[in-house]
């Protein structure tokens, strides 16, 4: 005996042994699951076993994996993972598939920070061979992202983890679920809740393809509510001031696809192919550097004379203004108190408009099928001052939706506690859920939110007041100032001049 046996994990398996299969060693983790590497004993070879752990009692994790296993079996394409099989039956749910000895694109990303766009280009032509064919039969991946396309020995590759696939007779599988999707790589309509189409796997492919050429995704945000957002509203950025090589034809397309409406991007996978074999190494001046004075250098010393006693008469000038009996302060004084109260005017209305396009775009996202979008979106407008009452109540029902997932209803119950006074309509219906609600996490949230609603309401005045206050110091400094100013001026005008 080698004493006892070691607590397994949920990660692990009940036995090394799923026969026909011998699990040797753990490779990773997938979009669900682990994976093994094993031996065939039949054939004595290795191949890749994907497994759920026993624990896993998910309904709709249970759904996904096996909805894979039979996806899998249909799918036969050079570049797609071959599937062997698999079972699922009582707590064994496992399948096996080819091994792929070659890495993934996200180990080479690890390696060498970028790839040359001529490998970009070749690779990218197999990730639309394998779309292509995923559409044409009805397929969408929708998790498209480096670590999911794998390397064999041969250098090809294939794309793998069909996990959150949705054929399209079926796509609201997810709608209880975790995460779906990886944020770096979600399209705008993944993230708004909207349609998922062939499109969608098109936006994602341009994340990766910009992840290729650059070493990193076109959007990173702080936060995964500013990524979220930078997907649906920043501008599309460029690849060349991040790989100086890439040729324009190349970086034009990466744009397309990564363009907020699917109707922008390319129809189709096969479209995106031949564009990608029409890319040259042509290399397109897109300005001139702008040319040299000569004259600068041309200029001669007794011009170089008159400029310096130009200069020295103004520089005399001004100090004779400054040094001059009516002092100005006053009156700078006044201009500034005005302009501060312009900036701050102009400031606060842009803010505002800003703050309105935030709110619209995190109302979208309540819609979305993914819990960590509409986690990330209710996080985010409890952030932003001045809701609207439809946004609120956008908030109060899926905290009231009994079938939403319970963090998804926690993060509501936190949202408008962090409104604060703004949410003081929904204080009845919080008082509740805090005496009703069966979950003890909901409960104790949903009492947070009160208290935190019926202390801010005090903060809120205090705030107004301090703002009252600024502009009434700045109205009273500038007009002082401009009075003060006025009186000099009415006693430089009464002193005789010869004084």
């Amino acid at each position: 005996m080698n004493g006892p046996p070691k607590p397994k994990t949920s990660a692990e398996p009940s036995s090394r042994w799923i026969w026909p299969f011998e699990l040797k060693e753990r490779l990773g983790e997938g979009g669900m699951g682990v994976v093994y590497r094993a031996r065939y004993v039949v054939k004595d070879i290795d191949v890749a076993v994907k497994m759920l752990p026993d624990d896993v009692t998910n309904p709709v994790v249970l759904a996904r994996f096996e909805r894979e296993v039979e996806l899998l079996k249909s799918l036969q394409h050079p570049n797609i993972v071959r599937s062997f099989g698999g079972v699922c039956e009582d707590k064994r749910r496992f399948y096996a598939m080819e091994l792929m000895s070659g890495g993934s694109l996200e180990d080479m990303l690890q390696e060498r920070g970028k790839l040359p766009w001529e490998l970009v280009i070749e690779y990218g032509k197999q990730m639309c061979a394998a779309l292509d064919y995923l559409h044409k039969n009805g397929v969408i991946h929708r998790d498209l992202k480096p670590a999911n396309f794998l390397i064999d020995q041969q250098g090809t590759l294939k794309l793998s983890d069909f996990g959150l696939a949705s054929v399209l007779a079926s796509r609201r599988i997810t709608t209880a679920g975790k995460t779906a999707g990886t944020l770096l790589y979600m399209a705008p309509e993944q993230i708004r809740g909207g349609d998922i189409t062939p499109q969608t796997d098109l936006y994602a492919l341009g994340c990766v393809l910009f992840e290729l050429l650059t070493g990193k995704p076109p959007y990173v945000g702080e936060t995964p509510a500013a990524t979220m957002h930078m997907h649906c509203r920043a501008d599309v950025p460029r690849i060349t001031p991040l790989a100086l090589d890439c040729p324009a034809a190349l970086e034009q397309l990466v744009m397309q696809l990564l363009a907020k409406e699917p109707a922008d991007r390319p129809t189709d996978a096969l479209t995106v192919a031949r564009q990608l074999g029409l890319v040259t190494s042509r290399v397109t001046v897109v300005s001139k550097p702008r040319p040299i004075d000569s004259d600068s250098f041309k200029r001669s010393p007794s011009s170089s004379r008159s400029t310096e006693e130009s200069q020295y008469k103004e520089t005399r000038d001004l100090e004779r203004v400054v040094s001059g009996r009516a002092s100005k302060w006053p009156l700078l004084l006044s201009l500034l108190c005005i302009a501060g109260l312009l900036v701050w005017g102009f400031g606060l209305q842009e803010t505002a408009a800003k703050a309105a396009r935030a709110e619209e775009l995190w109302v979208e996202a309540l819609q979305s099928e993914h819990a960590l979008v509409q986690v990330n979106a209710l996080q985010s407008l409890g952030k932003l001052p001045n809701l609207k009452e439809p946004s609120i109540d956008a908030v109060t029902e899926v905290l009231e939706d009994t079938n939403q997932a319970p963090e998804v209803r926690i993060a509501a119950a936190r949202s408008l506690g962090a409104m604060g006074h703004q949410a003081r309509t929904v204080t009845p219906m919080l008082h509740r859920l805090w005496n009703q609600e069966p979950d003890q996490e909901l409960r104790a949230q949903s009492h947070d939110a009160i208290q935190r609603i019926q202390s801010d309401q005090g903060t809120t005045r205090h705030r107004w007041l301090m703002i009252l206050c600024v502009i009434v110091v700045l109205a009273v400094g500038g007009y002082v100032g401009w009075h003060n100013y006025g009186d000099t001026l009415l006693q430089e005008s009464r002193r005789p001049h010869g004084s």
